[in-house]
């Protein structure tokens, strides 16, 4: 199998082997990682370097390895590799089982939260191959314009401006959920009583992930004037969030979906009342013009069970 390349072809295998070179650090070890002769497996390098026109491996030093070309690019060839991984997957179950196959991109917190639900309501009822794509919003919204995956499912703010849709994409509200701020039951008043003095302190996000610019422009300014707000660490997970708050490091805002089982153990806080929350709307996203079967029937289900 071959993907086009500058004009030309570039064998999958040869990501493979590029890969292996990574990992081993030299051409020696990532022939016996290919399972070919170091000779062989040399060659193979040399014809990808002239189909690429770029030095792949550095042989001003011995013994020679990846080149820093090649270095700088290692998460990029990673990602691919295991991106061409699970085409392939996704092709022989296809051909082989005769499911259909169906890429929905979701937002993290929305995938850890909502990620079964999503799963039994879709691919169950429908004999559907569901791959769930777990990435940033921004991540999610490119996935679906490339068409590299038929559905999208991020969340919106309530009270910020919607933007307008783009006219070859189609959209659905599915339902509301809460980012509401929680801690530990165990060491909720001990953190109540720091915050009553002047401090609270907080799990954060990452300004560029979008629950962090959400706590930046929602939470942290009508906080402003009552306290002092000390970011004990951060984390672009929310499920990471959850877990540090309920450990008592701090104060996390998360989904209510993703905390609700830990608050009905009681094992966590919902300091909502207190702190105050932010209102979102879960929306899904397709092409406007699609015809997929797999596609419109998961999208009448994920309308209808979400």
């Amino acid at each position: 199998m071959r993907i086009l390349h500058n004009g030309g072809t570039m064998r999958i295998d040869w990501i493979e082997d590029l890969v292996a070179l990574l990992d081993s650090g030299g051409v020696a070890d990532a022939a016996r990682l290919r399972n070919i002769t170091q000779p062989a497996f040399s060659r193979r390098i040399k014809v990808l370097e002239e189909v690429l026109g770029i030095e792949l491996i550095d042989r001003s030093v011995k013994p020679s390895g990846p080149s820093s070309v090649l270095r700088d690019r290692e998460a990029e060839l990673r990602k691919l590799a295991t991106e061409t991984r699970l085409l392939l997957s996704d092709m022989r179950q296809e051909q082989t089982m005769g499911l259909r196959q169906l890429v929905i991109a979701s937002q993290h917190a929305i995938t850890t939260s909502l990620g079964t639900q999503i799963i039994k309501s879709v691919a169950e009822p429908s004999h559907t191959h569901v791959r769930l794509r777990s990435a940033n919003r921004d991540e999610c919204e490119t996935l679906l314009i490339r068409r590299q995956a038929a559905i999208s499912l991020t969340y919106r703010i309530k009270s910020e401006p919607i933007g307008e849709l783009p006219s070859f994409l189609t959209e659905a509200v599915l339902g509301s959920e809460t980012l509401i701020p929680v801690c530990g039951t165990a060491h909720a008043t001990e953190l109540m009583k720091l915050f009553n003095s002047g401090v609270l302190r907080i799990i954060g996000y990452p300004a560029d992930v979008f629950l962090g610019a959400a706590i930046t422009r929602h939470v942290l300014p009508a906080l402003e004037g009552r306290c002092s707000v000390s970011v004990v660490t951060e984390t672009g997970l929310s499920t990471a969030a959850l877990q540090l708050s309920q450990s008592g490091l701090g104060v996390a805002w998360v989904p209510e979906a993703l905390a609700r089982p830990a608050l009905r153990r009681g094992e966590l806080t919902n300091l909502q009342d207190t702190l105050g929350g932010i209102e979102m709307d879960l929306v899904a996203q397709r092409w406007s013009t699609t015809s997929n079967a797999a596609t419109l029937d998961a999208w009448t289900r994920l309308t209808e069970a979400l």
